[in-house]
């Protein structure tokens, strides 16, 4: 599963001089510029960052709006992903995203098969291989006639395919109903706030991944208002982690899970 995208990096490269200088755990600043960042790499990071926050803001939305859900609610956040990723991108930039994001998935289960890792069948999340296809078909099913190239390149079976119109339309009726209600139509409180811790681990992909966080919560505040608040947390947790707290209302970034993004 190897394919180069270029993509994105929408801010990230006119960061204000505070966003792009902080210091490292040692002490020395770390400059976020051009020149320190793979390009590819970078947009691999920043999509696995950006589907990894709306899936949490999905849980989020699911716990403050006490949206009733009648399968596993881990699948319900992932199918979040997709919708509100094809309603902020143009065309290009969702494809790349949606792609890096599964090649994340299929990663991860190649990695546990080369470790001999038990698949963990009793766990709330799907299998990782089927969340690569869950994510591929319902990409698919939102323009069939458009992304059938794109279905074929990341090996989406035909008997699947046949269902992934039906599985959007769906996901749209779910989920586009919701993102409808909580437009914002008027002036007033943000209502995601950002916490950030300035370590960055001493790497640059960690800062660059949080200032996407950083522009994210700031489109998020422009377009949404429900009436409850969400704090967003970016923070070491010794652990390579994203997690949404119901009884906080709050999600937790880990630097860690952003370090884990960037591949050779």
């Amino acid at each position: 599963m190897q394919k180069f995208i270029v993509f994105l990096l929408v801010g990230l490269m006119s960061s204000t001089a505070a966003d792009a200088k902080k210091q490292s755990k040692g002490g020395d600043p770390i400059v976020v510029s051009p020149e320190d960042l793979d390009r590819s790499v970078m947009s691999y990071v920043e999509a696995n960052v950006l589907a990894t926050m709306y899936h949490e803001l999905g849980h989020a939305l699911i716990d403050g709006l006490s949206l009733p859900i009648f399968s596993r609610e881990e699948d319900a956040a992932d199918t979040f992903v997709v919708v509100i990723t094809d309603k902020f991108f143009d065309a290009e930039q969702a494809e790349q995203l949606t792609w890096a994001s599964a090649d994340q998935y299929a990663r991860d289960a190649e990695e546990a098969e080369k470790k001999g890792q038990e698949l963990a069948v009793w766990s709330t999340h799907s299998l990782d291989l089927q969340r690569y296809y869950n994510l591929i078909c319902l990409y698919y099913g939102g323009n069939v006639q458009q992304r059938d190239d794109f279905a074929e390149e990341n090996g989406l079976p035909s008997d699947r395919a046949q269902t992934c119109e039906e599985e959007r339309e769906l996901a749209e009726t779910s989920w586009g109903g919701v993102l409808d209600d909580i437009k914002r139509t008027r002036s007033g409180p943000d209502w995601i706030v950002l916490d950030e811790d300035v370590d960055t681990l001493g790497n640059s992909y960690v800062l660059a991944a949080q200032s996407v966080i950083r522009r994210e919560v700031a489109r998020l505040n422009e377009r949404f208002a429900p009436d409850f608040e969400v704090k967003v947390v970016i923070e070491n947790c010794n652990e390579e982690n994203a997690f949404y707290s119901p009884g906080e209302g709050k999600i937790t970034m880990c630097n860690e899970l952003s370090r884990s993004y960037v591949h050779d």
